[in-house]
């Protein structure tokens, strides 16, 4: 009998046990968890709305605006801040007195008032890190002046803000979110062509024009945006296949940096009995044009006016040497994707049809007695970079004309883990998701992106690509916040 009592006992001590622990456990996970929600959401959504409504206005216009609004919010809620030389608009917090061990962090993200609008929960995630106060090492925010995709402006960070213990983090936005320790270089070359002015002798002209095409940063998925080069050169070469006499009197590419051109204003001269049938071939397309992209860009114009006065026709054009040699080239330079063939030696991880390389015409123009065309190449790695820019260097050479390599930056890899391995730690432990939804997933970028810079940057090598979605910006934001104040030391929130 009093070993079933004792016996009875200690199944109660144990189920009291197993409760005071339970209890326990369940008051310490709604503490943690309240710790760890450093992000402030309402905040985060109010500043997400405002950043919205101020870069869809007109106010938004041009680089200057976008930077005086980021700096007047700052100014507002009392944030010290500093913009360098190269307009970049630099937050940085000193570490916390018992931090000073601590590796510095640095959150990069780029601010281009043409690209703002879709970008308004990034810039808003990096306001909210570069707000929020935090117990943690030095923490540094960094909005960098990106306008044109130039990246001018993460040339001209300082070095003192990354050390060699910084761990560095570059953000940018897109449909999916994940972490990237890898991306394309991209290279700038230029094709010569050397040309003369001749008199013209045709007794037609037709002036093409197309504009109202906004400007975005160049990606694998081309097909979804307009190129108006591509429409300039499918008319000459419409002209030269079917043995046309014409002559190109003039041309303009509105060429917007590093992204895509905006529009084009070309005049060819031919004579009159030709014209009905280029004009037939250009309005086939503008159907295509407008069926295409239409929907995506309300303010697009594709038109095109017939000169048939005397007194209003050019005067000259460019000699049918030069003329032929650019039709020549624009038509054998790749502008798209390269991908993986069944027969090429894929890397480990690739399959057949994935992107390693891009080719781009970025601008067309006359300088001095020479045509110039600008082409943004990039690729995954030096090799298939030199595929890529191999093939425009045979284009120019095929036509005897000059080509140079003008601006180069390295393909990126981090082989290191530290930075990468912790932020997903923290993704994983801090959020409130399960399943395959509770693993911050890893990515490589098919595109440039100026991790490959920072990383170049002082002693600093320890650099990332973070990727924010609609879904996971402010889980992303948060994660980052968790990132700068622990480290993955969890008990030290």
């Amino acid at each position: 009998m009093n070993d079933i009592i004792h016996k009875h006992r200690k199944i109660a001590l144990l189920i009291t046990l197993i409760i005071i622990v339970s209890v326990a456990i369940t008051a310490y996970l709604i503490y943690y968890k309240n710790k760890v929600k450093l992000l402030d959401r309402s905040r985060f959504k109010e500043l997400t709305e405002q950043i919205d409504a101020f870069t869809g206005s007109e106010e938004c216009k041009d680089q200057e605006s976008l930077r005086g609004y980021i700096t007047a919010w700052a100014d507002e809620n009392g944030i010290k801040y500093r913009v360098d030389n190269s307009g970049n608009i630099i937050f940085n917090s000193k570490s916390a007195a018992r931090k000073k061990s601590m590796s510095p962090s640095v959150v990069c993200v780029s601010y281009n008032y043409e690209t703002a609008h879709n970008n308004a929960k990034l810039l808003a995630s990096a306001a909210m890190i570069a707000a929020t106060e935090l117990n943690s090492g030095r923490k540094t925010v960094i909005f960098v002046n990106d306008e044109k995709n130039s990246g001018e402006g993460y040339k001209g960070i300082n070095k003192k803000y990354l050390s060699g213990k910084s761990k560095v983090i570059y953000m940018d936005y897109g449909e999916s979110a994940y972490l990237s320790c890898s991306s394309f270089g991209r290279t700038i070359s230029q094709i010569s062509i050397p040309f003369k002015r001749e008199k013209v002798s045709c007794d037609t002209g037709v002036r093409v024009h197309i504009s109202g095409i906004n400007s975005a940063e160049i990606s694998a998925d081309s097909s979804k945006h307009p190129d108006p080069v591509s429409v300039f050169s499918q008319l000459l070469t419409r002209l030269k296949s079917k043995s046309v006499t014409f002559q190109l009197a003039d041309f303009e590419i509105g060429s917007n940096g590093y992204m895509y051109p905006v529009s084009v204003d070309a005049t060819f001269v031919l004579n009159s009995y030709s014209v009905s049938s280029f004009t037939k071939y250009i309005d086939k397309r503008i159907k295509e044009w407008e069926k295409s992209y239409s929907s995506s860009f309300p303010d697009l114009t594709f038109t095109y006016e017939i000169i048939d006065d005397d007194a209003q026709l050019p005067v000259d054009a460019y000699s049918s040497a030069a003329t032929g040699k650019l039709t020549n080239v624009l038509y054998t330079l790749k502008s798209g994707n390269y991908s993986y063939e069944a027969s090429d030696n894929i890397p480990e991880g690739m399959d057949e049809g994935d992107i390693y390389g891009m080719n781009r015409i970025i601008d067309l123009k006359p300088s001095g007695d020479t045509i110039i065309i600008d082409i943004m190449s990039q690729a995954s790695s030096d090799e298939n970079m030199e595929k890529v820019t191999g093939d425009n260097k045979a284009a120019a050479s095929l036509f005897k004309c000059n080509y140079d390599i003008v601006d180069n930056v390295a393909v990126f890899n981090n082989t290191r883990n530290s930075l990468s391995r912790t932020l997903r730690k923290t993704f994983y432990k801090i959020n409130d998701i399960s399943g395959a939804n509770s693993v911050l997933k890893e990515n490589y970028d098919n595109y440039y992106t100026p991790c490959s810079v920072l990383a170049s940057k002082g002693k600093s090598k320890d650099v990332v690509h973070l990727r924010l979605s609609e879904k996971k910006a402010a889980q992303l934001t948060n994660t980052v916040l968790c990132y700068i104040a622990t480290k993955g030391n969890f008990f030290s929130l």
